[in-house]
């Protein structure tokens, strides 16, 4: 009987170290995305694992080390559907990203299917939605706006001091 029970508690003690193992290694890698929460002084924040999001005009997604947040379209000049256009257009985004590292949030122009370097940040506009019709305006309150957001490599010249 007092077997059994050592038996047991040996068990249950490797299964809680390999549990706490398993968090302490997921916390140091860089490389592994997790949502977390961080709280402010007046909200709480999510942190979104690097990849896609949509944002609205005004909306903020937070990842670990920046968020950013559409403010306006700067140019939507997409030819519209059912219209034959010499040249397809682009949308120009006026995005603002606040570093965790900074004290103050910069602005930046982001363009469709062109990647903006931020600080370690690459930061791409992959679609924009709706798609634009002839004759009609597109809200702002209608924009969707899809980012991939990811750490930027760093290259041996970054890492040399230039």
């Amino acid at each position: 009987m007092n077997n059994n029970r050592n038996a047991i508690v040996t068990v249950i003690v490797i299964i809680i170290l390999l549990i706490i193992g398993i968090w302490v290694y997921r916390g140091t890698r860089n490389d592994i995305p997790s949502e977390t929460a961080t709280t402010t002084a007046s909200n709480i924040t999510t942190l979104r694992p690097y990849g896609r999001v949509t944002l609205g005009l005004g909306e903020s997604a937070a990842f670990k080390g920046i968020t950013i947040t559409p403010l306006s379209i700067a140019e939507d000049s997409r030819c519209p559907e059912k219209v034959q256009c010499i040249q397809a257009g682009t949308v120009r985004v006026n995005v603002s990203s606040l570093l965790d590292t900074a004290t103050a949030p910069r602005q930046d122009i982001v363009k469709l299917n062109a990647t903006s370097t931020i600080d370690t940040f690459a930061v791409t506009l992959v679609s924009v939605d709706p798609t634009k019709k002839s004759g009609s305006q597109i809200a702002d309150k209608d924009y969707k706006l899809t980012f991939e957001v990811h750490q930027a490599p760093v290259t041996d010249r970054e890492l040399m001091g230039k």
